[in-house]
């Protein structure tokens, strides 16, 4: 994911605070350290800042010795800004002290707290996460301001787990229970890649297909580039595709259709025809795009709906009577958790029921992101994959859990250390994690109705990591 680069010198570097400050000003020139607290993951980061302002950071737990380079530019005299372009993220802080900077990580839509100490203190190894508890999963939610929080957790050979608290919607007093339905985001992909890889050990698809000899028909307009890229590019993020259409483009697909097939190929010609963000295969960039391209491909190829496909090929094969698509429930009663935002100039969430208005993306991106269900379901569908069941041959899952272009994405999960199988997933009003450690033989999966990121997203991340303590 990280890339060496070299970069021009920005405005006003660290020279230029100390100036601000005159000749008692702190100097920014040198190391620093701290915690990004992303949730199910807890980064130790080391900063560095040279006097020109030059700057590089690097995370511990992420085996990036080399470090990112950045630019770090003054915008007032006590505040700071640092730019990492090649992971597209800014630092945005300010001094409080000669020693201490306050501030927010800002990538892509994440904007997390994050504070650095001169020094090297905070790269001290992380205390391991307490068992989760009921209190303890009531102190979460309740420090986040979400409306319900849940997670769920098995041990290869013990027992499940799972803890719940909260209302289904905020005000409505109707507690949610351990058999609701959670919408899942882009934990979907995972489901859509084993699907895939499903249909290839049953012979009736390839690996290999491409999209130019599938959908050539279909989006004659597409361009070259993503002719030859085939599953294997789509589901690993190695298409060169965007991540998205335009929110006006996007706003032309229908929330409500029985069949969306049509849809899908004509959100597919959009997506073909639009210039790559890179050469394929050597660019990793985490794209719906490519999933719904996918989910286009395979219902080219076989003529049924995904929706029905999927039904049929996972749902059904393990048993998954929860598992629907968009948001859970029914309109006009609050019989499932009910997604929320954030209000406008304030913390307080803001409940978005069925049938009241836009709960979720457009049907079109199924493949992508659109699939709820029980925890119980979920954490079948995850010891499927921890277990590497009969599902798919042996050989098909060592495909599956594979980077095919390196890197640490499979297709449909993220890899880290020791085989470890991650994703997560939001459609701005619910947000869920999920991992599955093949090695002490735990799965375990956090979600939440609420979408306001800088208080869910850490919420989640955490209370999984407690689950899984608790195994």
């Amino acid at each position: 994911m990280i890339t060496r680069r070299t970069f021009q010198t920005g405005l006003l570097g660290v020279a230029a605070v100390n100036a601000a400050y005159g000749a008692e000003a702190p100097s920014l020139q040198g190391r620093w350290s701290g915690v990004l607290d992303a949730g199910a993951q807890r980064l130790r980061l080391k900063l560095e800042i040279d006097a020109d302002g030059a700057a590089r950071i690097s995370s511990l737990d992420q085996g990036n010795p080399q470090g990112t380079p950045g630019r770090s530019t003054l915008k007032a005299a006590d505040q700071i800004e640092i730019e990492f372009p090649s992971i597209r993220t800014v630092y945005a802080g300010r001094l409080v002290g000669p020693d201490r900077m306050e501030g927010e990580w800002r990538q892509s839509v994440v904007k997390l707290p994050l504070a650095f100490e001169r020094g090297d203190a905070a790269l001290a190894p992380l205390a391991p996460p307490e068992p989760l508890t009921s209190k303890r999963l009531a102190e979460i939610r309740a420090e986040a301001g979400s409306p319900a929080l849940a997670a769920a957790c098995a041990r290869k050979g013990g027992r499940t787990r799972i803890w719940v608290d909260g209302e289904r919607a905020v005000g409505s007093r109707i507690a949610v229970q351990d058999t609701d339905q959670w919408h899942l985001g882009s934990i979907t992909k995972s489901m859509t890649a084993s699907l895939v890889a499903r249909l290839v050990d049953a012979g009736v698809l390839r690996w290999d297909e491409t999209v130019g000899d599938v959908l050539g028909a279909v989006a004659p307009d597409m361009l070259d580039a993503y002719k030859p890229a085939t599953f294997r590019h789509l589901l690993s993020h190695r298409a060169g595709l965007p991540k998205d259409l335009p929110n006006a483009e996007i706003d032309l697909f229908s929330r409500e259709l029985a069949d969306a097939r049509e849809e899908r190929r004509a959100f597919s010609r959009l997506a073909l025809a639009k210039p790559p963000v890179g050469p394929m295969t050597t660019t990793f960039e985490y794209s719906n795009n490519g999933y719904i391209v996918a989910g286009a491909m395979l219902e080219a190829r076989l003529g049924r709906s995904w929706e029905d496909l999927i039904r049929d090929h996972l749902f059904a094969p393990l048993g998954l009577a929860s598992a629907g698509f968009g948001a859970p429930g029914r309109g006009g009663v609050i019989e499932q958790p009910v997604g929320h935002s954030k209000r406008a100039n304030s913390d307080a969430r803001r409940a978005y029921p069925v049938g009241a208005g836009p709960n979720d993306n457009p049907v079109v991106f199924g493949p992508s992101g659109r699939v709820h269900m029980s925890l119980q379901d979920l954490l079948v569908f995850l010891a499927m994959h921890r277990d590497r069941t009969d599902y798919l041959k042996p050989e098909t899952w060592t495909v599956l859990h594979t980077p095919p272009f390196g890197g640490n994405y499979a297709m449909g999960w993220g890899v880290a250390g020791n085989g470890v199988l991650t994703h997560n997933g939001s459609n701005t009003f619910w947000f869920a994690d999920v991992r599955i450690e093949a090695t002490s033989g735990v799965v375990a999966a956090a979600a939440t109705n609420d979408g306001y990121f800088p208080k869910c997203l850490p919420e989640v991340g955490r209370t999984l990591l407690e689950a899984i303590a608790a195994a």
